[in-house]
């Protein structure tokens, strides 16, 4: 399915205001051509245009309205028209015109749906100062293509974009959570939908949902499908059945929609899940494969910036 309704033409008529139906007349197929490229490319006829002139002319005010489109909230078009963008096709010597929701509608339910379920992001009210502007000097010295890359992601992506994430690993306490949370921090102080959650807290979540019977679903949805995801502290939670399971069903959704995942780990990717050198659960394999194929990687070193300027009373 490609998400397109299809309309007939006189449907698309009766939506013409009043005052441009009494002018229908006045347009001639010159301006149709002009203002709809399709219909020269598809050896449409003068005699075609002119039969279907009013519906052409309701379909060219309604992409005008999209062109200055600012935004859902403010969607410029009436009624159940609103959060739609219409679709010309031609099908043998007959127009036809499908709607299907817009990117900007799409978006705003995305916003509604993270900002639902921010609460179970394991976020917290001090994440908010983690900023790419205060990203230590010394990392960004020393990685200037990780930092470079975390900066363009930031300032570029937009959601409908494919583009691979970023897998940062490396020993406690050298800046991986702090880069993570400035490239979300970023997205989401421009509009983009962004989600940033904590490995174990995602378990745990669910856990209390199971406990309190509560539904699984609209969460589940909201990491596999949100424009762009950070997992931290990735593959340092208690593995079993259960989280691997839905962790698989997450990053595989996200591996074949081309979602951007952003993962921080104190674990390489070969070294993900694994106990003894064997993988604890037989899913691992399939996990992993896809982690590798969705992200750059990238492995940071430096001392534990935790330990600085620790004060000791004895």
């Amino acid at each position: 399915m490609d998400g397109v309704q299809r309309i007939s033409l006189q449907s698309l008529k009766d939506l013409l205001p009043e005052d441009i139906k009494a002018r229908v007349d006045s347009y001639d197929s010159t301006y149709f051509r002009r203002h709809i490229p399709q219909l020269e490319e598809w050896g449409v006829t003068d005699e075609q245009i002119l039969a279907q002139r009013a519906t052409l002319l309701e379909y060219v005010r309604q992409q005008s309205i999209c062109n200055s489109c600012r935004g859902f909230a403010s969607c410029g078009k009436e009624g159940d028209m609103q959060g739609f963008i219409q679709t010309l096709e031609q099908y043998g010597p007959a127009l036809t015109v499908g709607v299907r929701r817009c990117r900007p509608f799409q978006e705003a339910q995305m916003r509604l749906s993270v900002n639902r379920w921010h609460e179970f992001s394991g976020a917290v009210k001090r994440d908010s100062d983690f900023l790419l502007a205060n990203f230590p000097q010394e990392q960004r010295r020393k990685y200037p293509k990780m930092f470079r890359y975390a900066v363009d992601f930031s300032e570029s992506f937009e959601p409908g974009q494919t583009a691979p994430g970023l897998y940062l690993f490396g020993p406690p306490g050298v800046g991986k959570t702090h880069l993570l949370l400035g490239v979300l921090n970023r997205l989401q102080e421009r509009g983009v939908p962004a989600l940033f959650v904590r490995s174990d807290s995602i378990f745990d979540r669910m856990r209390h949902l199971i406990a309190d019977n509560g539904d699984l679903e609209p969460l589940l949805e909201a990491y596999a499908t949100v424009p762009v995801l950070g997992i931290d502290e990735f593959a340092q939670e208690r593995a079993n059945d259960f989280t691997l399971e839905k962790l698989f069903r997450i990053v595989n959704h996200r591996f074949h929609s081309q979602l951007p995942t952003w993962f921080t780990s104190n674990y390489a990717p070969p070294d993900i899940y694994r106990k003894n050198g064997v993988d604890v659960h037989d899913s691992v394999p399939a996990l992993r494969s896809r982690i590798m194929q969705m992200v750059k990687l990238a492995r940071v070193e430096g001392l534990d910036a935790r330990q600085r300027n620790l004060e000791s009373l004895t």
